[in-house]
């Protein structure tokens, strides 16, 4: 096993994690690439695993992270771009959630404050889904209905993106793949 490998498997095998180390192990993989808050570009490593119980995941290693989405088949059908782009999204959410730990009050009402703003200004709104400020600015998704369908809008308040009810992107809370959109479109 390879230093990415036991990285990956170390992970897993934490307490907080499954408990143990994965059955099977396999790269998907790798590519040097741009990271939040890097001066250079990071090498990542995507694995597929299998647990002693079944389960079945995809894990992300690298020097800076290392992570895995447990939710049953949360990243099915994303190609390895767009998984890199969750990942990226959920990193830089993780890091926001450290820094305004201390803030909860505050931040519930600015959601509700945010809420009640687009349900005056929004017929069509049905639900504010995610709330995230990052810093200055602020990220967020709300459920709109549109005739007989229901889209989620996630945005910065400035690059609205739409994505159907039932798209493979909302398997995971959304703004993972909006901010990590931005990230390498390099709009934030």
């Amino acid at each position: 096993m390879n230093a990415d490998e036991t990285r990956m498997s170390e992970w897993l095998a934490h307490p907080m994690e499954f408990g143990e180390p994965p059955e099977e192990m396999q790269e998907i993989h790798r590519e040097m690439t741009p990271w939040p808050l890097e001066d250079s570009n990071v090498e990542i490593i995507l694995y597929r695993y299998r647990m002693k119980d079944g389960h079945v995941g995809i894990g992300m290693t690298s020097p800076v992270i290392t992570w895995s989405f447990l939710g049953d088949g949360v990243l099915d059908g994303l190609s390895n771009e767009e998984m890199k782009r969750a990942f990226a999204g959920w990193y830089v959410s993780f890091l926001a959630v450290q820094q305004h730990r201390a803030e909860s009050k505050e931040i519930e009402a600015r959601r509700t404050e945010l809420a009640a703003t687009l349900k005056a200004s929004n017929a069509h709104f049905v639900e504010l889904t995610e709330f995230q400020p990052i810093g200055n600015l602020l990220f967020y998704a709300y459920r709109e209905q549109r005739g007989s369908a229901e889209i989620v809008i996630a945005t910065d308040r400035e690059l609205p993106r739409e994505y159907p009810a039932d798209s493979k992107f909302l398997k995971l809370p959304v703004l993972y793949n909006y901010i990590g959109s931005l990230f390498f479109e390099g709009r934030l």
